[in-house]
This record gives structure tokens, sequence and C-alpha cells, in this order.
């Protein structure tokens, strides 16, 4: 492992091919060799968290490994990612290792982390776990991105979550309402573990907009007199939507009633809260809008009264409420590195996300044409 040039190329953040069963040795080999041929400063690897990254194809493990890439700098990690393909069909198991920059040498350190990429066809999962447990670094805890959801299940109850510490999610890839349902199963077996999504954390800058529009003067009262609520989402944003939907009504403590198609295309679901109706309507439409792909919400209430929140651009929401001129606002648009470093810290342990995707899969459940996709 003297080979200079194979040195350059692993500090250089480029992969170096070993034997799955070498994968500790030759990064023990590489990094002292690197560590001995640095002149301008000395080399050192870092790492908090653990993180074990799941996917499935080539495609997805592209995203994967430009997600990693994004959040390395940020926050040092060994990744292990994790790719089952079966257009790598008896091959067996291949393995690749490589570094990534934490902190540029403001003189005396360049500090690295790591990832290891695994990759093998969908029978080979079943070793995955051993794998895992083997390259964990010892002393920090794991968390597991279940972001690909086109990754078999298994992989997660079977292999991988009896060692991890923290469960990562995106609704935000649920191209259907019906996959919250498989998303609440996985979190209600990996309970009591900390659940963490990526798509909850996204919709989080509307979901403070929107709170702040009922604080004092205008108080709560207009939620309270509260008789429509329409959340306007980009197509194949319905997820998102509904996952905004249910936290109003967790909020409000709203119970859900029934729900039927609209000739929008959209769906309503009806509600009730001391004895009074209240209408939830998910409205498909267009505009400029982030990834969460929610351009608006409104609120009428029993007077006829209107307070919304709407995207006029990727990163500005107009605020409109009654007698005020409407007012812009500039929204922060995270990206999905950012989110990931969130998901690791004190947002990622917020126990309402929870009770709202729950809450979601119940709304779900009444809309007459997902009965059959229920599990």
């Amino acid at each position: 492992m003297s080979n200079h040039p194979e040195i350059e190329r692993f500090v250089r953040g480029e992969p170096i091919a070993v034997e799955v069963g070498e994968i500790e040795r030759a990064l023990g080999s590489l990094w002292q060799e690197a560590s001995r041929a640095g002149e301008a400063a000395a080399i050192s690897r870092a790492a908090l968290w653990n993180v074990i990254v799941p996917t499935c194809g080539p495609a997805a493990l592209a995203a994967s490994k430009k997600l990693v890439d994004e959040l390395a700098p940020a926050l040092p990690t060994r990744t292990l990612t994790l790719c089952l393909d079966d257009g790598r069909r008896g091959a067996g198991l291949e393995a690749t290792i490589e570094s990534h920059v934490v902190s540029q040498p403001g003189g005396a350190r360049m500090v690295y982390s790591e990832e290891i990429t695994i990759a093998g066809p969908s029978g080979a999962q079943g070793h995955f776990g051993a794998l895992v447990r083997a390259l964990q670094v010892a002393g920090v805890p794991t968390a597991t991105f279940w972001l690909d959801p086109g990754a078999p299940e298994s992989l997660l109850t079977r292999e991988l979550l009896a060692v991890t510490n923290r469960l990562v999610l995106d609704t935000t890839t649920c191209l259907h309402p019906r996959q919250l349902f498989d998303l609440d199963r996985l979190a209600a077996a990996a309970q009591p573990l900390p659940i963490a999504d990526l798509g909850w954390l996204r919709l989080g800058a509307l979901r403070a907009l929107f709170a702040g529009m009922f604080d004092p003067p205008v108080g709560g009262a207009p939620l309270v007199q509260a008789r429509r609520v329409a959340v306007e989402h980009r197509a194949g944003c319905d997820a998102s939507a509904l996952l905004m939907l249910a936290w109003i009504g967790v909020q409000l403590g709203w119970r859900p009633v029934r729900a039927a198609q609209t000739s929008d295309g959209g769906v309503r679901f009806d509600f009730t809260r001391a004895g009074q109706p209240i209408a939830g309507h998910l409205v498909p439409a267009e505009g400029a809008c982030g990834r969460s792909g929610i351009l608006a919400v409104e609120v009428t209430t029993a007077s006829d009264d209107r307070y919304a929140i709407r995207r006029t651009a990727i990163d500005q929401t107009q605020l409109q409420t009654p007698g005020v001129p409407p007012k812009l606002v500039k929204l922060d648009s995270p990206s999905d590195a950012e989110l990931a470093i969130a998901a690791l810290g004190a947002r990622g342990r917020d126990p309402l996300f929870r009770r709202c995707l729950a809450y979601a899969r119940q709304l779900w459940s009444l809309e007459p044409d997902t009965a059959g996709s229920r599990r």
C-alpha cells in the first residue's frame, strides 16, 4: 500500500477498489501511508456518526453518494453506502473506499472522513448486517438513512435496525400517499428509536410561517372558527400535502370522519371539532415551490375571513391576512445535506412527527380509492 499514485487518488477522494474482507486493513494502511507522505499538513480521520445509506440500483446509488459528498464538510461521518443491484448478479460483493475532506488545512492539519461502498445483487442483503457491525466506528452513534423507496424493507427490519440508533426517512420521496402506510409501519417497527424525516424538516419553514400568522395580536380564534383548510400542492407531492394537513389536524384536535375524491383531482377530508364540521382539501395546482411541493395553505373561517401563505417564488412566500396588505417573506430552502445534518441533531428527535405520520395514515385510510392498497 505504499503506492504513491494510489494514495494520491485516495486523498483526492477517488474510490479505491478493495476486497470486502480487507476494507478495514486497507483503510488503515492507506491512511498511514498518506500521513507519512503528507509534507504540508498532518492528516487525521474524524467521525461523529456512523451513517448507513441503503440503496437499490445505480440511480439511487448516485443520488446517495451526492448527498454524502455534500454532507461531509459539515459533519464528519464514516458512511457505509450499501447498494443492491441485480445488474451485478453472479459478481458477488464488491467494495470501494474513498475519503472526504472535512476541513481545509489552515496550517497544521487536514481532516478527512470516510465512505465505504459495498454493492452486490439483491440476494446478498443478508450479508449487510454483519458487515455493518464489523465496520462501524466504535463509540459513536449509528444513523440509517432509509431514503430509497425501492430498497426492500427486509434489509432494514432484519439487518439494519438492530445496529441503528436513529432512523432517518424522507416522506418527500413518496410518489403517492399510500406509501406513507409503509413508512408508518417501519416507524412503528423501529420504536423506541428516534425517527427523523427530511420531508418533515423540509416543511419546517412553512409550518413556522403558518403558525406565526396566529401569534398575537391575531391569536388562535381564526383557527377555532376555521371551516375550510386548503393545501395546494404540485402533482406528485400529495404525501407532503397530506402530512401538512395532518400537522394542522393534530395541532387543532380535529377528528377525521370521511374522505372523497374531488372534481379537480384532489381529495376532500371531513373533520369535526367540538361538534363543528371542518373541510380539509388537498388541491393539485401549478406554480413555484421548493422540493416539498407545497404551493399554498389557506384557512377560511365561518365568517369567510381568509388567512393564507402562498409561494410566489422558490425562496419567497406571501402572507395574506384580513384587513392587512399582503406581506412578502423570504422562505429558507435548505439543501438535502443541511436537512440531513438537522435530522442528526435535536430537530431529528421531534415526537410530533411520529404522531402526524400516524394521523396522515389514518386520513388516507378513509379515502375510498385507497382501500385496495391498504396493508
